[in-house]
């Protein structure tokens, strides 16, 4: 068990301003998948670009290996869920997949973000709990 918790430090990670370009990605695309949701081309293209200027003005060390992650998370995401709801006989399925995958391609910037989202939630706690 852990003895003493770093919580000013977590608080300062906590808002900090990779932090905050965090929280923007998300909302912004929960907004791009509410206001878009019948034009799959523009949420995919959408969530692309948001991803894209996240990398530009993200303050990171480790792009290139977070660029590596979220690609082979992505990827494996899309993959795995086509395969299932292959597998599921179609009892699992999207309104408009792109063939040939079941699944609509927006899910790939939604699992890089997903991928994100979870990468900083593991260093929220890494840095509360040493």
């Amino acid at each position: 068990m852990v003895g003493k918790l770093n919580i000013k430090k977590s608080v300062d990670f906590l808002f900090s301003i990779e932090s905050i370009y965090i929280l923007l990605l998300v909302i912004l695309n929960i907004i791009n998948l509410c206001v878009f949701y019948n034009n799959k081309h523009i949420i995919l293209m959408n969530g692309i670009i948001l991803l894209v200027i996240y990398f530009i003005i993200s303050q990171r060390k480790d792009k290139n290996i977070l660029l590596l992650a979220i690609t082979h998370f992505a990827l494996w995401g899309v993959l795995i869920e086509s395969f299932i709801i292959t597998k599921s006989n179609n009892t699992l399925y999207y309104k408009d997949p792109n063939p040939p995958f079941n699944v609509p391609l927006w899910l790939i910037p939604i699992y890089c973000l997903f991928c994100i989202t979870a990468m900083h939630t593991y260093n929220i706690f890494k840095i509360l709990l040493t």
